[in-house]
């Protein structure tokens, strides 16, 4: 990926704020202390939050950007992106926490040159039965499961997606793969579809676990079922951009058969048969509902 020289911005991360009030600390302090002793800027978007997120970000050394109105994490990202001065653009979500040795293992992977983009390990902590439970179906980025039980992974590191919350490209790399989709409103689906661009491009996504960032879990039942509707009208949106949707439905079926496979002694396999239950038919009601009266869609 070439030298990372010490006076050029080598990292520019980029994170979406929609408040997140009670993570952002945790966050920008985990930035703050970071091992790497290299030049690198932390960009953060604030997508018209109503809560005390702008004022916690401002205790900080970093640049934010104040949407004018809420448009969604994709352009959020875009825009963070054409103000970002670094050679590689780094992402995480404002609900995350990092390792202090996370840039520093990215610098690791891109000095290599083997690949043009790299997806990093999510850890999640131990939660309540329920939150288990939710972390157990894979989402986001692997969940408990683990990353390579949700995409293949092949001998060689390389993988077919990668997700927002811990993943890094060259800036080139992104902007000619045309950035984020800012068709989609929430969060998940605009990722895997920028996976799917780059790969479409020749480039090559390595999964990377010495990669880590912390995410908080999801421990709410009527929050799990909103996230998942939203998981719907994004697969509505990605199925009108992807031609080769089987192979989707195909990755999906072995993703769930994983699970099935790890949890299937687990005391919790009662309550992941219902949540993947309940989550596949709000999927399908947002869905269903995107396609009956689908936004105005981007080319």
């Amino acid at each position: 990926m070439g030298n990372f020289l010490t006076n050029t911005m080598q990292f520019s991360i980029i994170i979406p704020v929609y408040n997140a009030g009670k993570t952002l600390a945790d966050l920008l302090t985990s930035l703050k202390n970071q091992t790497f002793s290299g030049l690198f800027e932390i960009i953060l978007i604030d997508d018209c939050s109503t809560d005390d997120s702008v004022s916690i970000v401002k205790q900080f050394d970093v640049t934010i950007i104040e949407s004018p109105k809420n448009q969604g994490p994709a352009v959020c990202r875009n825009v963070g992106a054409q103000r970002a001065t670094g050679e590689i653009l780094v992402f995480t979500d404002s609900d995350c926490r990092v390792d202090a040795s996370w840039l520093d293992t990215i610098r690791k992977r891109f000095e290599k040159g083997e690949t043009e983009a790299v997806m990093g390990r999510l850890v999640l902590p131990s939660s309540t039965y329920l939150g288990d439970s939710i972390s157990a179906l894979g989402f986001p980025a692997g969940g408990l499961v683990g990353y390579e039980k949700i995409w293949p992974v092949d001998q060689n590191g390389y993988t077919e997606s990668l997700s927002t919350c811990n993943c890094a490209m060259s800036r080139e790399v992104f902007h000619e793969a045309g950035g984020f989709d800012e068709t989609f409103p929430y969060p998940g689906g605009e990722d895997t579809l920028l996976a799917y661009s780059l790969r479409k491009s020749g480039h090559r996504i390595q999964y990377c676990p010495e990669i880590i960032v912390h995410h908080a879990p999801r421990t709410s039942f009527m929050g799990f079922l909103r996230w998942q509707y939203r998981r719907g009208v994004s697969s509505y949106l990605f199925s009108t951009k992807v031609t080769q949707r089987r192979d989707f439905v195909k990755l999906r079926i072995w993703s769930i058969k994983n699970i099935l496979h790890m949890y299937k002694t687990d005391k919790k396999i009662p309550l992941i048969m219902i949540l993947l239950f309940t989550g596949y038919c709000s999927q399908i009601l947002g869905y269903m509902l995107t396609k009956i009266n689908p936004p105005a869609l981007k080319v």
